[in-house]
């Protein structure tokens, strides 16, 4: 990930997140006497439904994603509430040119704020800068770098948290987000045709996926299990020395779709200029399940009936360090998910928004503006197969979608220096 700023500027935006933070949380929260000593959100960004990572001491299941890409759904996770609540909604409409960021959430009642004020210490490792833009001033601790693989973040985190008591970190790994360019022994170890140019980024066949050659998709999908490969190596060493006085969530902030669907994206709504590829647009299976494991040092691990969602983790995260007042919206992993629960993932970067539902098995992705409602039964293991549901269920599971549409709260254009940062993890 080549971007045109050093190492000195990250750390400049870093320690000026530091001076900006204040706590201004309404309540006055208590951890329980059984709280973990330590608390951290693990998020690998643009990790597919069907690419769980392989880590001995975790089990993981599937999870909808607030959003579909990381602004509003890494807000999502530290607020609880969905996207178009809080305000983490921009398009670039079609017949808008403009590079267009959200507002940062302007709300008090975040994670990092609660469990702050409930005696944790907090800390931010953002392995570039997406993430940081979201989430700057909400924690007491800050690390942005501009492209950062995993043992750098993972590694600057441990030596954060030595000899601190109780602490809380974000921490958002960058490895699976294009470009995608692990260490050179997993690209070998997968075989990766290294020849195909523009392997690694997100600018190639993504209007014209016919002009692809016939490997594309494969050699892609290698380079990715390479990169996740690396992520899984760092984390297991990593992980094994906290485990046992932390709680751990590992989850995907949105997915990365590879060319499914594209066609149909491409009939469906202006998702450019990725369609059917990357993530930001359609929220398509890929796009919006994700993986998700959760380890707590002294409790069993959640079961789930139903669908989790990312804007779950305030409210799960509090009740496993024992804070009782519900806080945050959402439901609490620990208390289990009905199988009749809807979840909605929403679109919120190209084009006319969309909204997915998802309740068991079955889904609807719906764009308002265009008034197209796609149907689809989604399968175990990641994907969709459209055109399977009855108009009757189309309409109920519609009807569970918010009422909200387009009401976005629109930065604008981004400086330069933003668009050029965002423009090397290929948003255009």
């Amino acid at each position: 990930m080549q971007t045109h700023f050093g190492p000195l500027y990250y750390r400049y935006l870093s320690r000026q997140a530091d001076k900006k933070h204040q706590n201004e949380v309404t309540a006055s929260p208590t951890a329980g006497p059984d709280a973990p000593d330590h608390v951290v959100v693990l998020v690998i960004d643009a990790l597919r439904p069907d690419f769980a990572p392989d880590l001995l001491q975790l089990d993981f299941t599937r999870a909808v994603a607030p959003g579909t890409w990381t602004f509003p759904s890494v807000t999502s996770m530290q607020t609880g509430l969905p996207p178009h609540e809080h305000g983490a909604v921009a398009h670039t409409h079609p017949d808008d040119e403009s590079f267009a960021i959200p507002k940062q959430y302007g709300g008090t009642e975040t994670l990092p704020a609660v469990l702050e004020a409930a005696g944790y210490e907090t800390y931010l490792g953002s392995a570039f800068i997406t993430p940081y833009l979201a989430l700057n001033g909400w924690y007491q601790s800050h690390r942005v770098y501009g492209d950062a693989p995993a043992e750098t973040v993972l590694s600057d985190y441990r030596s954060w948290r030595r000899n601190r008591e109780l602490s809380y970190a974000y921490l958002q790994l960058g490895d699976l987000h294009a470009p995608i360019e692990p260490p050179e022994e997993y690209v070998r170890n997968r075989d990766v045709d290294t020849s195909l140019e523009g392997l690694a980024e997100l600018d190639k066949y993504t209007e014209d996926y016919s002009a692809a050659p016939p490997q594309w998709r494969e050699q892609r999908l290698r380079l990715y299990q390479a990169a996740l490969d690396y992520v899984e190596d760092t984390l297991e060493s990593h992980l094994s020395e906290i485990l046992d006085d932390t709680l751990v969530v590992v989850v995907g902030d949105h997915g990365e779709a590879m060319w499914e669907n594209h066609e149909l994206d491409k009939q469906f709504a202006d998702s450019r200029p990725n369609y059917g590829v990357g993530h930001g647009g359609t929220p398509l299976d890929e796009i919006a399940r994700v993986p998700l494991a959760v380890h707590h040092p002294s409790r069993d691990g959640p079961t789930f009936a139903g669908l989790p969602n990312g804007r779950d983790i305030p409210r799960t995260i509090c009740d496993g360090v024992g804070i009782t007042d519900p806080t945050f919206d959402g439901v609490s992993w620990f208390e289990g998910i009905p199988s009749d629960r809807s979840t909605v993932c929403e679109a919120t970067r190209y084009g006319t928004e969309r909204k997915a539902v998802y309740q068991g098995n079955e889904k609807v992705i719906r764009s308002q503006t265009r008034d197209i409602t796609l149907g689809a039964t989604v399968k175990d293991a990641g994907g969709e197969t459209f055109d399977t549901l009855s108009e009757e269920t189309m309409e109920r599971l519609v009807a569970q979608l918010p009422d909200s549409w387009d009401d976005m709260d629109i930065e604008g254009e981004a400086s330069a220096m933003v668009q050029d940062q965002l423009e090397a993890l290929g948003y255009r």
